[in-house]
This record gives structure tokens, C-alpha cells and sequence, in this order.
């Protein structure tokens, strides 16, 4: 699967290259062009997209500045639990047919970096494969959606933020009268802005612009477009999670990785510290959706928090019907999904920055997914915890739901 998206990449890279030489981009371009034009924004689409051709997706945020997340005072460990509750074979549907498979072969057959499991205050199962170690820094991608919703729940707990249903505008005034005066928080929480954005390799698709446009305040205040109206559909738009991160930081009067550390990170034992990449040192705008950094042993003390309702040991560190409202099915959503609508397919939901789904026996389970195979995996039934880290899916997304889940399972049967 890897092959084939670097062979993708390719083909795109050379084409965009034609396209923009033959229009001479590269050398000189207006203000008033458009953002895809611009020289550093080019820059970075050739030069990090070529690296990324050959190179692991791992290393990415090496090509970013970054803000700092202090790590705890007095870390958290969780204790050492019984391995032999984790099954040693799995299984998930594949096709029409269900696949049996060694978990220690799918770990290294898949490229897994990290793969930890952990049930109330013990770790079941923590191993490390193709050269990470234990305190080798995971780029999370979207995993960093989750964290940024927590900070929106807590940022309401707090008074910073009023309502969900509140207008975007509100808050960043200066999108008024150009359209983005019916967008709520919500809409942006649940991929349905309708702000113009496509999944694409090309340097004028958005998808590219939201992660490597070196004035992301800018863009987003300037360059944004209205394509349907908020609340039609369901449309995946990392610009939506970087709309919440200019509201965080407007509102709380702190960037994102300050606020992390001080409500989440330090508060959970956090052992290591962690990074949160910018766009750029002249903006210093923390990229929201993607590129937080940091251990998957620390990636699973929040999916342990998670599983405790916001509750860490006694303290409420999330608002606990935060927790709950931002993880379970909303029965009213019926809207039609134009991204990613196998997750749908296979009876899943999306909420809040978290991916669900619903079981016949009324219970769910929830997720954290990152571009490329990162999940933090939460079943509140069980109380298990499962992280993988990665730089490629291996197996499709909804394949290792299933495979989570059936860890899960198994570890309840044990007791």
C-alpha cells in the first residue's frame, strides 16, 4: 500500500512541477495570487514532498519549528499486567471471509512502530518493532484532533467558550458577511463546515495547503470558501480543526501546546515531554489537526483518561458529559458522508474529532485515527486501551477496528 501512495506521489509531483514551470510560479507571485502560488508555500510542496517519496512518514515533523509540552513532575507507570490475557491470534473480516492471523506476525507484517494494550492501571502488552524504542518520538497526524477536542471541552468548562452553537464569527470576526456567519463550533467539530476542501496531492488541493502553507492565520482568515451549506453533509476538513485552534488560542489566550500541558499532559503524568509542530517560526500557528509529537506509552494515559471519563484518579481533568457527548452516536445525524464512507458502511459515526461504533448489544466503541495508521482505540465496556503507532496503515482502518476489538473482548472473557 505504501509503494502505491509514493508512486501516486510521484506521478502528482512531476505534474504539479510541469504545471507550475509552465506557468512560472516558482519564481515570483503576487500577493493577491492565489495561496498555492506562493514561493515558500511551493518550496515546501517539492522539497518535503520529495523527501517524502522516500522517507518515513515518522520524520515529517522534523521539517517543522515546534512548541514545546513540558513533561509531568512525577510521571504516571502504569503497572504490569498478565500478557497472557492478550489473544495470540486475532481476527477481523476481510471481504466475505474472516481472517485468523498471529498478532505478532500482523505487528510486523503491518510496520507497526508501537502496539500497547492497557486495561484500568496496567499494561497488558507493550512492544516496539523496526528500530522505535519506548521513548522514540511518534508523529500522532490526526490523532491530534482528539487532544484539540479535549481542549474545547475543558475551554467550555472553563467560560472561554460559550456554546457549541455559537457562530464561528464570534470568535473570529473577521470571516463576517463573507458567508461564515452560519458555521458553528459544532459544525467544525463534526466535519460539516462546508468549507471547501479536497483530499488531493495536487498543490492547489487544500488537503496539502491545511499542512504545508507556511501562514495558516492568513489562509484561514482570508482564502477560505464556502461550498454548501454548514450541516449537510459529512466532509472531512482539517481546516475545520485549524478554525478550533485559532479559537483556543484567541479565547484562552494561550497556544494549544500551552494549554495541553497545563489541563492534560502534565496532570496525567505525561513521562516524556512532547512537541505540537507550527506552521512556520514567522507565524508560530500550531497545526491543530496533525503533528502532535510525542511517546505512544503517553498516547495511552490519554486514551486511559478517556476510558475513565475524564477522571484521573479522583481529579476531573475533562468534563465527564463532555467525554461522553463527544463519543457517542448523535441519533439525529443523518447526514450523507462524502468522505470516507466506508467508516459508515460498517455501522460507524463521527463525533467531536473521534471516530465511533455502535455494537448490536447497544455498547460503542471509540477511536482516535491518524493518516497512515495511528489510533488510540477506547472500549468503555471493557476498559481496555489500545495504541498502535505507525507510518502506514498496513491493513485498512476498519479491519484494525475490528482486530481492537477483538482484543478487547478476549481480555474481558479473562475477567
Amino acid at each position: 500500500m505504501i509503494s502505491e501512495i509514493r508512486r501516486h506521489r510521484v506521478a502528482v509531483l512531476r505534474l504539479a512541477l510541469l504545471v507550475s514551470l509552465a506557468a512560472g510560479l516558482p519564481f515570483a507571485s503576487p500577493a493577491s495570487a492565489a495561496p498555492w502560488t506562493q514561493p515558500g508555500y511551493l518550496y515546501r510542496y517539492f522539497v518535503w514532498g520529495a523527501q517524502r517519496i522516500t522517507s518515513s512518514r515518522s520524520d515529517d515533523y522534523r521539517n517543522y519549528g515546534s512548541y514545546p509540552i513540558d513533561k509531568a513532575p512525577a510521571a504516571f507507570h502504569f503497572a504490569p499486567g498478565n500478557r497472557d490475557e492478550i489473544p495470540a491470534t486475532v481476527e477481523y473480516e476481510e471481504g466475505q471471509a474472516v481472517k485468523r492471523v498471529a498478532l505478532s506476525e500482523l505487528l510486523r507484517s503491518t510496520g507497526t512502530h508501537a502496539f500497547i494494550v492497557a486495561r484500568d492501571n496496567q499494561v497488558l502488552y507493550e512492544g516496539y518493532f523496526n528500530g522505535f524504542e519506548r521513548d522514540s518520538v511518534c508523529t500522532s497526524w490526526s490523532l491530534a484532533k482528539s487532544f484539540t477536542s479535549a481542549l474545547v471541552g475543558i475551554a467550555i468548562s472553563e467560560g472561554y467558550i460559550k456554546s457549541l452553537d455559537d457562530p464561528i464569527t464570534n470568535y473570529l470576526p473577521e470571516l463576517k458577511d463573507r458567508g461564515f456567519d452560519a458555521i458553528t463550533i459544532r459544525n467544525l467539530l463534526t466535519m460539516g463546515s462546508g468549507i471547501q476542501y479536497r483530499i488531493g496531492f495536487f498543490p492547489w488541493d487544500e488537503f496539502v495547503l491545511a499542512g504545508y502553507y507556511p501562514n495558516l492565520r492568513q489562509l484561514l482568515l482570508s482564502d477560505l470558501k464556502i461550498m454548501e451549506p454548514p450541516g449537510q453533509s459529512f466532509h472531512y476538513n482539517n481546516f475545520n480543526t485549524e478554525l478550533i485552534g485559532m479559537i483556543l488560542e484567541r479565547t484562552t489566550g494561550r497556544a494549544p501546546s500551552q494549554y495541553l500541558q497545563e489541563k492534560i499532559w502534565k496532570p496525567i503524568g505525561a513521562e516524556y515531554p512532547a512537541t505540537w509542530s507550527i506552521d512556520s517560526e514567522e507565524d508560530g500557528f500550531e497545526i491543530t489537526p496533525i503533528l502532535l509529537n510525542a511517546r505512544a506509552i503517553d498516547f495511552a494515559k490519554f486514551g486511559r483518561l478517556y476510558a475513565n471519563n475524564g477522571n484521573w484518579d479522583g481529579k476531573q481533568i475533562i468534563p465527564r458529559h463532555w467525554v461522553v457527548e463527544s463519543t457517542t452516536r448523535d441519533p439525529n445525524d443523518r447526514r450523507q458522508w462524502e468522505t470516507f464512507s466506508r467508516w459508515q458502511d460498517k455501522g460507524g459515526y463521527y463525533k467531536y474529532f473521534w471516530w465511533g461504533v455502535s455494537q448490536a448489544s447497544g455498547d460503542y466503541s471509540f477511536m482516535g485515527i491518524g493518516t497512515y495508521g495511528q489510533f488510540i482505540f477506547v472500549c468503555p465496556r471493557t476498559r481496555v486501551v489500545i495504541v498502535r503507532m505507525a507510518d502506514d496503515d498496513g491493513i485498512d482502518p476498519p479491519y484494525w477496528r475490528e482486530v481492537f476489538q477483538y482484543i478487547a473482548d478476549q481480555i474481558a472473557k479473562t475477567g
